[in-house]
């Protein structure tokens, strides 16, 4: 453990505070053999999701004697939904789309932990009419997986945080895959928003694909679990984030991708996978991001990022509030995980 808390009482931890599951760590029981676990991506499996899909597909969960099951939603706010209702035990969401829900609509939901320490979204046109940034983005038509979830959220911050009206963009539902491009060359689109493996899939099948990162200064993607499910076990989340940075690390480091791709194809469905040369890259690309604040960042919730994440969202008028950063995540069960 990191830090040392004072004791707090179970409606004080329930009210949103991190420090609480550090004093849940101080003991209690671990993770029951077999026990199951529910994990919710925000969309189709992808290798967007390899640390969690290698984990699984390696036996690491069943190492550390949990039985886990992996579902995907039809968004990131979908996810967040899931694991609110008790339907899941974590989901994978967007670091903006969960800060504006625990900020404004109170949402008992914390971050145990970040996977993309920046933003995994592009904006993605063609060369023949092409977007070099927000700027280019007013008057077009945007396809993007899910409204109202974390693509359009950091699309919103960027537009705001440079002086655009995001309402000048005519934003429309498209699936979050390749296949979007063929929206742009019909003229039906001027740009779509798609994540890391879109994009690398994208750029792999066609020689006319423009992408530029959307690095909006937020954690990328987090994820979120209910502090009450933590507090009844929390030993179960320390095995599920021991096991995912175990899987992250080999993922990260890994001199040849090749077995790690078969292993998970081995378990998984996974888009995109049974091309190798692409979805190496693709993977790669995806471990670049889980590491961009440094290997010993690796699925941390960075301070600094969280408190540069509050005060420009609360500075762009998306959230009413600049509450303390550090209530809205806990290092704790990672700090445990790994130590």
């Amino acid at each position: 453990m990191s830090d040392l808390v004072p004791t707090i009482d179970r409606r004080a931890f329930l009210g949103s505070t991190a420090a609480g599951v550090a004093v849940l760590l101080a003991g209690g029981p671990a993770a029951a053999q077999g026990a199951a676990f529910r994990f919710i991506t925000p969309f189709s499996l992808s290798l967007s999701f390899a640390a969690v899909l290698y984990a699984d597909a390696a036996g690491y969960y069943t190492d550390e004697g949990i039985e886990m099951q992996i579902e995907a939603a039809n968004g990131a706010a979908m996810a967040a939904q899931m694991v609110l209702a008790d339907q899941m035990d974590v989901g994978r969401t967007g670091g903006t789309n969960y800060i504006v829900s625990r900020v404004d609509n109170n949402a008992p939901l914390i971050s145990i932990a970040t996977i993309a320490q920046m933003s995994p979204f592009f904006i993605i046109s063609s060369d023949d009419n092409p977007v070099s940034g927000v700027q280019d983005l007013p008057g077009r038509t945007v396809g993007m997986a899910s409204l109202g979830g974390s693509m359009e959220g950091t699309l919103d911050l960027l537009m705001m945080a440079g002086g655009l009206d995001p309402a000048s963009v005519n934003k429309v539902k498209v699936a979050d895959s390749a296949a979007s491009f063929a929206l742009i060359e019909a003229g039906r689109a001027g740009a779509f928003i798609g994540n890391t493996s879109s994009m690398i899939k994208a750029k792999e099948a066609r020689p006319n694909v423009h992408a530029v990162p959307m690095d909006d200064g937020m954690p990328g993607q987090v994820y979120v679990a209910r502090p009450e499910d933590i507090e009844a076990n929390p030993d179960k989340y320390v095995s599920f984030l021991r096991a995912t940075h175990k899987a992250a690390r080999e993922i990260a480091t890994a001199g040849d991708l090749d077995a790690i791709i078969a292993k998970i194809a081995s378990v998984h469905e996974v888009n995109g996978i049974d091309d190798p040369e692409t979805a190496k890259i693709d993977l790669a690309t995806n471990a670049e991001n889980w590491m961009a604040k440094g290997g010993d960042n690796l699925l941390r919730n960075v301070p600094e990022v969280w408190q540069n994440a509050v005060e420009r969202l609360h500075e762009a008028g998306m959230i009413g509030t600049a509450p303390d950063a550090s209530t809205l995540y806990t290092n704790a069960l990672l700090d445990k995980a790994i130590a």
